[in-house]
């Protein structure tokens, strides 16, 4: 059986030895003759050549550095006189056109390293060598005489010589010159070899190029002559070894064209008989295409099939030879494509440690459950908790062994469920039929289920998780929305430490509106969007308003009045609290000016932030205001909660003590509510306690809170303390307070926050009676 490639060669051969058999083979054979020698004649002059220049390079090294180290002149000012050494390795230098002179003391420190330098003009400019004043690292070398003629400093390369200077038999230093080896020396073999000429240096397997003749060369080029892998190009490659293990390699190349130019011409005789069977060939290949293109056509239409994604129907080819072959072989391909598609499309949708589906798998899961009105379901947002410690502590590993074994046991739920890992250490588990009654014995089964701990390395550890749910459809029936809501609700699982939480728009702070506010606010700062209002104090010494509290309102130009709840918490969480506690101080400070232009002496509190108090222009900026307006800092009053001093209590507590020295009334607003131990008020440089209001409102029904207030009053007056409570709703609150002593009442029974406008009249009385 004769094969395609049989054929193909019979026919071929035959015309080519036909035709080219009588003048091909002694034209060729000749040719190649003559390159051979012209070649080899022009590498071995060309290496006579940069032999020779290195040697003579070598020789004016030598020689001069012998005869400086022999000038009398030059021992007399050795390491006494520097600057008279440099001068005279400079002038011998110029002489043979070095351009490193250096100078190495005995205890083998160079003292002295001049270089040239080429500035941007071109011009050669002598600088201190990067190495002058550091150990010398070739001592042992230097001493034998065994030092290597190339030396590098930084990414250069000198042919360097050091000679002993000698005082009687002792040798009190080395002095010598050197040549950078750089492009001016590559042009050099250029000229001399008529070869292009690349410097190569090699430090611990980094490669620069130090020169070359050709200005478009680079090291990448450079490096691939050293074992050229191209016949078109000749090279010769000369190797030397430099101080400090690194190579330095001559290069010397040209095509093989430039070099045996004239040889090609002859290649014409040869062109011409080529052509002429080139043309009867393709005559031969015509009549042979008819035959091999039939099975090959059908291959083509199967490889169209095969990039359609058609994969099922396999290619039939009815021939013995090499194309049947071809065909099974195609079949093959055909068959382990499918297989690699198939895994590329699992591990697209699957997770890489756990094998379980991702996030991909995820959502085209919730599209088909939501587009077909399925009943209803509960999506579980699960989170491992303190995985970060266990990868911080016992490494990765750890964490994914912690993870596989989180999506086994969540995997053996006896439930019906759909199982995601979706990254890191969350998972997704989607529970068909689950309501929100129902919701909560789910979540204690994966609580059971995840009871036990997990060993590792003889080290058992908790499997601890956190939940967060969302119902379908109760809380979205858009899938994104739907992950969004769950996503939200495990958030609250974290700021609340709380294992599980469902679903609740009160809480979810990551809405359109909050995002809405955090890109208006800094507008509203700068823009002037924001207003003070004022809530007045009712003194029971003095029976009369002798305090009033400042608190911001945003008057949004499409939302309208916002309260300070909606946008204080985003001011503390976007940086935005320090511009803003600023804009209060200093409209408070201009309100003052103007209720004392109108008679009224009143103190105005004004609440400041934990983030101020990390703020270190803070104190420089209130009192630099307070002193420009003339007011008296005890005029004011600073309202901070217990909470804003526990990121940084000593921090806060010594501000706060500058802001007492300088005058300021200091306050602990919300008292009770927050996390401050009397040991820490004891510390504390305040003035006064504000009891919250969730103490006050219902002191007249409530014993607790009467007993929790009044024991608060006491508290503070023994410490010296003045006491304010807010939050008075009526009459009964308010007496009850006057009797136990508090010195401020506040709220809405005394009056709501005004604009400053509307309360001139009640700040100007001198007596404020309340009716029963």
């Amino acid at each position: 059986m004769k094969s395609i490639k049989t054929k193909i060669l019979l026919l071929f051969v035959s015309l080519l030895l036909l035709l080219q058999a009588i003048s091909f083979w002694s034209t060729y054979d000749s040719l190649r003759t003559k390159e051979r020698i012209a070649i080899d004649s022009q590498l071995s002059k060309a290496k006579a050549l940069f032999d020779s220049e290195f040697n003579r390079r070598e020789f004016y090294l030598t020689s001069f550095a012998e005869t400086v180290t022999n000038d009398y002149g030059l021992k007399s000012v050795f390491g006494e006189d520097q600057r008279s050494v440099a001068i005279a390795l400079l002038n011998h230098g110029k002489r043979i056109n070095a351009d490193l002179a250096m100078v190495v003391t005995p205890a083998g420190i160079i003292e002295l390293q001049l270089v040239n330098s080429y500035q941007h003009n071109q011009n050669k400019k002598v600088v201190r060598g990067a190495q002058q004043g550091q150990a010398f690292g070739f001592m042992p070398a230097l001493k034998q005489g065994q030092l290597p003629p190339y030396y590098v400093i930084g990414e250069q390369l000198y042919q360097l010589h050091l000679s002993p200077l000698k005082s009687g038999p002792a040798i009190i230093g080395w002095a010598g010159f050197g040549y950078e080896i750089s492009t001016p020396l590559a042009e050099s073999f250029l000229t001399l070899t008529g070869l292009q000429a690349d410097l190569i240096l090699e430090q611990q397997n980094r490669w620069s190029l130090l020169g070359s003749s050709n200005p478009l060369a680079n090291i990448t080029s450079a490096k691939a002559l050293i074992n050229p892998t191209s016949s078109d190009v000749i090279s010769l490659k000369q190797q030397y070894s430099a101080a400090g293990g690194a190579n330095f390699y001559v290069l010397l190349h040209s095509s093989r064209d430039n070099l045996v130019a004239v040889i090609q011409q002859s290649w014409l005789q040869i062109l011409l008989i080529t052509i002429l069977t080139l043309i009867i060939s393709m005559v031969a290949a015509y009549l042979i295409a008819d035959d091999i293109t039939r099975p090959i056509k059908l291959l083509v239409k199967q490889a169209k099939r095969l990039a359609a994604g058609e994969y099922q129907k396999p290619v039939s080819v009815n021939d013995k030879t090499e194309l049947g072959q071809l065909a099974s072989e195609f079949n093959s391909m055909q068959e382990k494509v499918l297989n690699r598609e198939q895994a590329i499309k699992h591990r697209l949708q699957h997770d890489p440690l756990t094998e379980l589906p991702n996030r991909h798998w995820l959502a085209s899961k919730l599209q088909d459950l939501t587009e077909q009105n399925s009943a209803p379901f509960a999506l579980f947002h699960l989170n491992i908790c303190r995985l970060k410690e266990v990868n911080d502590t016992l490494g990765h590993s750890a964490g994914d062994q912690l993870i596989k074994e989180a999506g086994k046991r969540l995997t053996a739920l006896q439930s019906e469920h759909f199982l995601c890992h979706i990254g890191a250490d969350e998972f997704v588990l989607i529970l068909p039929n689950i309501t929100r009654d129902t919701a909560r014995d789910e979540l204690n089964n994966i609580a059971m289920q995840m009871h036990e701990g997990c060993n590792y390395q003889d080290m058992h550890l908790q499997l601890q998780i956190r939940v967060g749910v969302a119902l379908y459809p109760e809380h979205s029936q858009d899938p994104q929305i739907l992950v969004q809501k769950a996503d939200a609700a495990l958030n609250h699982c974290r700021e609340s430490r709380s294992h599980c939480y469902i679903y609740d728009p009160s809480t979810d702070t990551n809405t359109v509106e909050r995002l809405s506010l955090i890109n208006d606010l800094k507008k509203a700062i700068q823009s002037n969007q924001l207003i003070l209002h004022y809530q007045p104090k009712f003194s029971f010494a003095a029976n009369k308003i002798t305090h009033v509290e400042a608190l911001v309102r945003w008057q949004h130009p499409e939302l309208g009045m916002i309260p300070p709840d909606s946008f204080i918490e985003i001011a503390e969480h976007t940086g935005q609290i320090n511009p803003l506690t600023r804009w209060v101080f200093l409209e408070a400070l201009s309100q003052s000016l103007a209720w004392k232009v109108q008679g009224i002496d009143i103190n105005i509190a004004i609440n400041i932030s934990g983030e101020n108090l990390k703020d270190e222009s803070f104190y420089s900026f209130i009192c630099q205001n307070i002193e420009s307006k003339q007011l008296r800092a005890e005029s004011f009053t600073l309202e901070v909660t217990e909470s804003a001093l526990v990121d940084d209590p000593e921090t806060a507590i010594a501000l706060l003590a500058r802001f007492k020295e300088r005058g300021f009334k200091l306050s602990i607003d919300d008292y009770g509510t927050g996390y401050s131990s009397l040991a820490q008020l004891k510390r504390l440089p305040v003035h006064e306690l504000k009891i919250d209001k969730s103490f006050v409102q219902k002191l007249a029904i409530d014993a607790d809170d009467a007993i929790i207030v009044k024991s608060t009053i006491e508290l503070a007056h023994n410490m010296g303390l003045s006491v304010v409570a807010e939050g008075i709703e009526d009459l009964a609150s308010l007496r009850w307070l006057e009797k136990a002593n508090c010195n401020l009442a506040q709220g809405y029974f005394i009056s709501r926050p005004k604009p400053a406008n509307e309360l001139y009249q009640l700040l100007a009385q001198e007596s404020i009676e309340f009716a029963n």
